[in-house]
Parts: C-alpha cells; structure tokens; sequence
C-alpha cells in the first residue's frame, strides 16, 4: 500500500448494510476510530456499518454515537486501533473573509462512483479508488440555504450520478475541517454543496460526542486566517498542555467584570479600535482574552440575535503580512497581540492595512502587555496617527483580580477538579498509558497546595501549578520523592517526552539530558521553517556538549530525530515548524538546564553560528522576560552579548525596551557590568566596547529618564524606522540606508468626505476659472503665453495639497512655511485681475478681501480631501527578523 499523506489519510469509506439493502460513500478521521459521515449514507441501527481507511484491506464495524437528521451528518465510532491509528485530533474551521484576492483553496477526497475500477484482470470485482477534488468557497455563497458552494477546479465527471459517492467527504481548507459535503447542485455543473463545521459545532451533542472521543472540546477557529492566527493547542497528556492558557482547563476565576467590560468595548459602533490589557505575567491575561473570544463566538441566549465574532492570537512572525484580509471579514473580528511592547514594527503593518477605509465587518485589536510604566500612552499617541480609532480604553488585570474574592484554598480545589477532569478525559480518549492509575484523581491529598496555603499570597497561577502537581503525583507514585511542585510537573513533562522519543530512537539511545536540552533551546529561538529548526538542534546539541570539548560533528540521522521527536511532542498552532513547552514549565527548565551546565548553555547557544537574527533576537528576548526574578539566569546572556556586541548588544537594548522600569535597569546593569569585564580582557578591541559601554550608559540614561528606549535606537538606526544596515555609519557620516513609508487613508464618515471634496472641487474651478479668465482677456499678456499661467496657477494648488496632504512635513525647510502664503498671494492676484475685467457688484466687499477668505477656506480644505483620497505617509517598519549591527551605531 503505497503511502498517503495530507487530510487523505483521513478519508475512509463508509459502508452500511440493512434487510440486503446497501449504502455507500466517504467519512472523514476527526480522530482516531472517530468517523465524521453523512447520516443518509450511515443509519443508525439496526442498519450495519463499518469503515475501512486507506492502511487496510478489510471493514472495521463502527457504531453511530451521534446523528442529526436535520443536518444529514453523524458521527461514527470504530477501534481506534484499527481505524486511523495515530492520527492527531482533526481541527474545525470556519470562513470568515470575503477577498477574492485571498480566498484559499480547499480541498475534499473521496470516493465517488467515477472512480469504481476493475481490480486488475479479474473483470467481476471491482474497487472503489480515492478521489481528491481541489477547489475554492466563496463564503458568502449559499449564505441564505447556509450550505457552502464549493466551486470545483479540474476535471468533472461526465454524468451527475457519478458524483455518488462523495456524500460524507470533509472538506479542508489551510488544514482545518470546514464542511461537510452534502450534495451536488444540478443546475452547477462545477459546484458541490457543502455543510459548514459550524453548523455541526453548534448541533446538540455534537461538541460533547468529540469531547468524550478526544478529551477535548472542539473549538472553532478561522481557516482563511490561519496564516495569521494561532489555533488551540494540540490535546495531550502533558503538563504543558495542561497549563496553557489556550486550553482552558481551569474555568476562569474573578474577573467576570473584566469580561464584560472587554465585550462590551468590541461591541461599541467603531469600525477599527485598540485597547490594551495591562499585568504581570502570571495574572490570567491570555487566559481572560481566550475566555473572551469563547463569549463573543458563542453567544450567551440573552445575545443570541447578536452576530458570532471570529478571531484569535496574531502570530508573532507570519509567513506573509497580509494583513489587509482581516479587512474584509463578514464576521466582526478581535484580534490580540501578545507580549505587545515588542511587536511595534508589527503592530503598524497591521494598523495601516486596517487603517484604510474598507468594507469588512468590524475589527478589535486588543494588545496584551506586562509594562505598567508610559509604554501605553506613548503607543496611543502613535495609533492615533495611525488612524486606529479612538484608542481610548485601558484594561488592567491585578493579581487578586484572578481570585475573586475567594481564598486560594477554594481556587486550589476548584483547579485539582479541573485538572482532574481533563487528565480523566484525555486518559478515556487514549492518551494514557499502563503508568497511569485509574482513580478518581479529583481526590488527590493535598500536599503541595497545603504548603502554599500556608506561604502566604501568591500569583493564582501558583495555586493551578500545585493543583497540578498533586494529581499528577496521585496518578503516578513515581513522582511522590519530588520536593517543589514544579519539579513534578517537569518531571512529567520529561516522562511524556521520553515516551515519543522511544518510539523514534534505537532502545537505549535516549539521552534525557540532551532531550531537556533540546526543548530549552526550541522554547528559546523557536523556528518557523525546517531549516530554522535545524539550526536551532544543532545549536542546542552542540551548546549542551560545550563543556566536553571538541567532538565529531553530530550525525544527520541522529538530528533529524531529535527534530522529529521535538515536532511530535511540541506540534505547531501556528503554521511554524514546530510549537513549544510553556513558559511556567519552560523557565524552570531553562534555570535546570543553564545551572546544571554552569551557566553556560545560553552563552553557546547564543553565540552559535547557525542561529539567524531573528532567532538570536527572541532568545534574548525571551531571556530578558523570564530572568526577571533570578539574575543569574541572565548571565551567560549577557556574557554573550559582550563577546559579540557589534551583532548582540543592539537585540539586548531592544529586549530591554519591553521590560518595566526597574527590570529594564536591572537587565542593562547585567549588560554593562558584562561588556566591562570583556573589555578588560587581553586583546579587547577598544573602540568596540568604548561604544558599546557607551550604548549602554545611554540606554540606562533613557530608562532612569522614563524614556522610551524605542527613540534611543531609532537614532542609532535599530529603530523601527530603519531597515538592517539602515541609519548612517560614523566613517561616512552621510545616510547610508532608506526609509520605507506607505500610504494610509484615514478613515471618515461619508459627510465629512462629501463636504471636503465639495469645496475642494469649488475652489479648484473657481481658481481655473479665474485664470482662464484673465488670460481670455489677455490680461496676463500678449498671446500664447499667457495660457501658460492655467497649469501652473492649478499645478501649484496641486503640489501644496500633495506636499502638505501625503507627505512628511519638515518644519526646519522653508518650502512648507513659504508654501502657504504664496499659494494666497498667486490666487488673491489672479482674483483681482479677473475682477478688472469681470468686476464684482458694488455691494460685494473687495474683490482682494472676497478671494482671500474663499482661497484660505480652500487651501484649508484641499490637503485633507487629497489625504482622503490619496492617504498620507506612514514609516512601514523593517521585516521581522532583521538584525541591527552595533557596527552601524554612529557613536
């Protein structure tokens, strides 16, 4: 059987058979031994069915767990050994945008009646073959019958009878489960109708039918999005997956108000709008913005005439910034950005394709940050030039916030349930194994949560991660001889690892310590390509082997495997390479690791020649982030930067512009205190580190100002505003880079627009008008050559409005104060030679008052009708991931 990859290995055939009678056609894998279908072509009892994947030879029986006659669909369950062994859980999807320009193409495979074949010679057997049709939905299509039209690319069966067979299949877009197919459309000879997912999702005991199959509530996300939003993390048995925030194990705690609040916010009249989301890690930030996104998606009955909103997490580097897509959504979308203080060049790409005027839904960009200092007044200041909207409101989430008023025992209790719950849900779904007890792990003794009961007060999430903790130890024993509750959750995490490594490596070629190694350095640089995940293996393997000297290059087999087990155990919500362990788990992994290597492994790891910028970029960043509370995390970091400062010691300032005051000190401290012991080593180039120490100072000197860092290095040419290599060298002393800009068009209610063009348009003729005038009557001259005065007298209203409309004013230049004045003075000139030949009645006011009040209402009029139009330069921000060179810094 040859190998069969993408969504057709989770196409099956579906059989039923009753009183001799036969049905036929395809169903979909959501997960193994779980079977999407048609419900016509699978009946529920006392019909007979069975199901048959592309890996076997025979029918496997299936029984019906869930139909729905309305909607044609059932779900099918059959030994999830069997049928579709390994499969990872299917993810639904739904279409919310409307540009034709972006519309991505879906795909379904089936089995339909064209493809019945003869089985090689023997003429009496026949075999059903897979068929793939690849095609595009306009989603907006069968809006009324709320069926999608699949518009169908390639060739088509000659007769419609031969699609039979097709009924059942899943229809796939940017590898998420959209629809259902369910018929063909006669009268289209290219279209096939299809059942939206979110029909399916919002069906009684469909959700709750996947959920006891899978351990997990299915969650709708938007497939024609997803190259720019994070999805929800793939259900396992880890402790990573268990505390992420996307997961939603933990039902939310005291922050009710905040909810509704933040709705209420998305729902205000506004077509764009920002706000940002203020607190310390730890708070419940992301965790309150997923629950937000669950309300807004389904909404409660009291809101049910309300339009569903679509949206998510935006992806840190995307494979392309088409941004304007989110403008075209017919779905009112909020879209959230993470860690926000670091995203600045990616936040104005976005802001200017949503600043435009479009015909979309409505669109709620919420930024999440941990600053608490001016980092967010300066930034609405900049979003208001970006026409953003009113940029008006602030969330702010407290650590008590997340209790509620409740003590922490009750948070305690109420989070061992849930953990419990879950673990017991993902244990039924299959993905426990003989190490696991199958008691009611709800009643785990609280050992772990008595002691932080008794310690004091504590972020909530320290009450989840005892929670955690005691379950964990009361399904496995194993763990019981840990002292800290986060050494029980690592150590789960380690045995959940070495469990997908065994099963990919030579018995006895697990090392565990390279392992932990590996998962640091995939949480630190991340990868968003194949070839970044390589280098980041290589960097890790060879950073973990540092203090054992010299050694034979790694052998290729042996790193792809690595890399291999870090996709399987980490997979990607994103569309990267591979995803990563969560920050709770993953800063104390980094602190195991960087002590038990002498606080080495981040310096080599840094310093590794196969890391892009990009890579070196977050790992610095992320350093920076989590090293706040322990500075002896940030030491090799900052050994790092000083062996290397013309290519590290700008990304370390950069990384410093995200931190709160006194952590942004204290990280540059680091810094400095690190390039001076450098610079007093034998052989130290001089001029480098006097720069670099110079650098330094002026980065504190901005800090303990209350200034944005963000001006510091927009001056040294690492700014948003210059490109890599950008700004001017200290040998030229002349500009050596460019700066990029884009058009954006302010967004304006339809009056506004129709006034401002209205006396625009008046002034302008009534500005040729005169001039014509004046040289009819040869007031400007003999001949031909007063005609000449028409374009220029228009060219010169023209360029004043272009140059003061779209461009960037430079008030130090004359042109932009003279510009004005003299635009008036041509114009009150020509008025006044028109009214020598056409004079006005003597009731008017003179002639030079009249033109020089109507010409100031004009000109006045004129720039902004052209920006209107036209839009006005914005800076569009270097590409993510270039790299600023201190060898570029004009000290």
């Amino acid at each position: 059987m040859p190998m069969i990859g993408g969504s057709e290995r989770r196409t099956v055939e579906v059989q039923g058979t009753s009183s001799g009678e036969e049905s036929y056609g395809t169903g979909y894998l959501i997960a193994p031994g779980l079977v999407l279908t048609a419900m016509h072509v699978a009946q529920p009892t006392p019909r007979d069915v069975a199901v048959r994947d592309l890996q076997n030879t025979k029918f496997t029986p299936a029984r019906v767990v869930w139909s729905d006659p309305r909607l044609d669909a059932a779900l099918l369950e059959a030994d999830r050994d069997a049928v579709g062994a390994g499969m990872t859980t299917v993810r639904f999807g739904e279409l919310v945008c409307s540009d034709p320009g972006h519309r991505p193409q879906c795909t379904m495979s089936g089995f339909p009646k064209a493809m019945r074949r003869k089985a090689g010679a023997d003429a009496e057997r026949f075999v059903d073959d897979l068929k793939t049709v690849d095609g595009t939905i306009a989603s907006h299509t069968g809006s009324r019958s709320m069926l999608y039209g699949f518009e169908v690319l390639g060739a088509l069966p000659r007769f419609y009878e031969n699609w039979k067979g097709l009924s059942g299949a899943g229809v796939t877009c940017q590898g998420l489960l959209v629809g259902l197919v369910r018929t063909v459309d006669k009268q289209w000879d290219r279209s096939l109708m299809a059942l939206p997912a979110s029909q399916l999702m919002a069906a009684d005991g469909f959700c709750r039918a996947v959920a006891k199959h899978t351990g997990m509530l299915p969650q709708l996300q938007a497939a024609d999005l997803q190259p720019l939003l994070h999805g929800p993390p793939e259900p396992v048995l880890s402790s990573s997956y268990l505390l992420d925030p996307h997961a939603r194990t933990v039902a939310l705690t005291g922050t009710s108000h905040l909810i509704d609040e933040i709705v209420a916010w998305c729902r205000t009249a506004h077509r764009v709008d920002v706000a940002a989301l203020t607190g310390l890690g730890g708070t419940g930030k992301t965790r309150l913005l997923a629950e937000v996104l669950q309300r807004l998606a389904v909404p409660l009955p009291q809101d049910a005439d309300r339009r569903p909103w679509s949206g998510g997490f935006l992806i840190d580097r995307p494979p392309h910034a088409g941004y304007g897509l989110l403008a075209s959504s017919h779905y009112p979308l909020l879209v959230i950005v993470d860690l926000a203080e670091s995203r600045d060049g990616q936040l104005a790409d976005l802001m200017a394709a949503l600043a435009s005027q479009h015909d979309g839904h409505t669109v709620r960009v919420m930024l999440l940050a941990r600053r608490r200092d001016g980092w967010w007044p300066s930034k609405q200041r900049e979003l208001r030039a970006l026409h953003a909207g009113p940029v008006a409101h602030t969330f702010a989430v407290s650590p008590d916030d997340a209790y509620g008023g409740q003590p922490g025992t009750d948070i305690y209790r109420c989070a061992k349930t849930a953990f419990a719950h879950r673990i017991e849900q993902l244990r039924l779904a299959g993905h426990a194994d003989e190490s696991w007890r199958e008691g009611a792990l709800a009643d785990a003794p609280a050992a772990y949560g008595a002691r932080i009961a008794n310690s004091g007060p504590h972020p909530v999430i320290y009450h989840h991660i005892a929670a955690l903790a005691d379950v964990l130890v009361h399904a496995n024993p194993d763990f019981a001889d840990r002292d800290h509750p986060m050494e029980v959750l690592l150590a789960h995490e380690e045995n959940y690892v070495r469990k997908i490594a065994e099963a990919r490596l030579p018995q006895g070629a697990v090392d565990s310590k390279l392992i932990r190694s590996l998962i640091t350095a995939q949480f630190l640089a991340g990868a968003a390509t194949v070839r970044d995940g390589q280098a980041v293996i290589r960097a890790g393997y060879d950073a973990h082997h540092s203090g054992y000297g010299p050694s034979a290059p790694p052998d290729q087999r042996v790193l792809a495997a690595l890399d291999d087990i870090l996709t399987a155990a980490y997979p990607s919500t994103d569309g990267a390479h591979w995803g990563a362990v969560g920050e709770p788990l993953a800063a104390a992994l980094l602190t195991e690791v960087e002590t038990d290597s002498g606080h080495e492994f981040v310096e080599q790891f840094l310093q590794h020649e196969t890391l892009k910028p990009a890579q070196r970029t977050q790992t610095l960043h992320v350093v920076a982030r989590v090293s706040t509370g322990d500075s002896a995390l940030a030491e090799g970091a900052h050994r790092a930067v000083a062996a290397a400062p013309d290519e590290l010691l700008p990304l370390a300032v950069q990384a410093a512009a995200e931190l709160d005051t006194d952590d942004a000190a204290h990280w540059l401290n680091g810094t400095r205190q690190a390039v001076s012991v450098r610079a007093a080593q034998p052989g130290a180039d001089t001029a480098v580190y006097e720069r670099a120490a110079d650098l330094v100072q002026r980065a504190e000197d901005c800090v303990a100002a209350g200034t944005s860092l963000t001006t510091l290095l927009d001056h040294t040419g690492t700014g948003e505003g210059e490109p890599s290599g950008g700004g001017w060298s200290p040998t030229s002393g002349a500009p050596a880079g460019r700066r990029d800009y884009v058009l954006v068009k302010p967004v304006v209610k339809w009056h506004v627009r129709l006034l401002l063009t209205t006396v625009s348009m008046v002034y302008l003729l009534a500005i040729t008008a005169s001039t014509v005038g004046v040289a009819y009557s040869n007031g400007l001259g003999e001949g031909w050559a007063g005609w000449l005065y028409i374009p220029a007298h228009v060219g010169f209203s023209l360029i004043f409005a272009a140059y003061w409309g779209s461009g960037r004013l430079d008030w130090t230049t004359g042109a932009t104060w003279i510009g004005p004045p003299l635009v008036v003075l041509m114009d009150v000139c020509m008025g006044a030679l028109f009214h020598d030949a056409w004079p006005l009645p003597s009731y008017f006011p003179p002639a030079w008052l009249v033109w020089l009040m109507f010409c100031v209402l004009g000109l006045a009029c004129l720039p902004f009708t052209w920006r209107i139009w036209f839009g006005r330069l914005q800076p569009l921000t270097p590409a993510q991931g270039d790299a600023p060179s201190l060898r570029n810094v004009p000290w």
